[in-house]
């Protein structure tokens, strides 16, 4: 890649901004299109505020993106702890979690220009880093998630 990790994220982030403003609402309507079976744990984590903690987990999801490629150790200490603690304690399972990431990534893919093969290159290798770090959270769970393959990301437009 020509440009650093950063710049390219910065540029796809700004334009993701520019183009369609706050995109909470479309990351969670990808999210559920691909995990139906999460809104029951969104509305009960929710407590009555569901759509507040939709919005606010669609932005953990854009600010992960971002915190990965600025510092992936910093990242993987914030994630790493909070992934094992939504398997064991919430019962969100893996899946589940990196299918947010998708969800954001899938909403930022249909704002890159399809000449800007550098930026593209760059989410999909982020996106394995994570995929490749939450599995390698597994064995750390105190409750099984049943071992299924976390899903694998195809972005649109591509």
């Amino acid at each position: 890649m020509a440009e650093d990790r950063v710049t390219l994220a910065e540029r796809s982030l700004q334009r993701l901004a520019d183009e369609r403003g706050d995109v909470t609402g479309e990351v969670i309507d990808a999210y559920y299109r691909r995990h139906p079976d999460a809104r029951a744990s969104f509305e009960h984590h929710g407590l009555g505020l569901t759509h507040e903690l939709e919005a606010r987990m669609a932005t953990e999801a854009l600010f992960l993106l971002l915190q990965w490629v600025e510092s992936p150790p910093t990242a993987r200490i914030d994630h790493g702890t909070a992934i094992v603690h939504h398997n064991d304690t919430m019962l969100i399972p893996p899946r589940w979690y990196l299918g947010l990431v998708d969800a954001a990534l899938e909403i930022l893919f249909e704002t890159i220009p399809a000449d800007c093969d550098d930026e593209r290159a760059m989410w999909l290798e982020v996106r394995q880093e994570f995929a490749s770090f939450v599995e390698s959270l597994r064995q750390d769970f105190f409750r099984s998630d049943g071992g299924a393959p976390l899903p694998d990301f195809h972005p649109p437009n591509t």
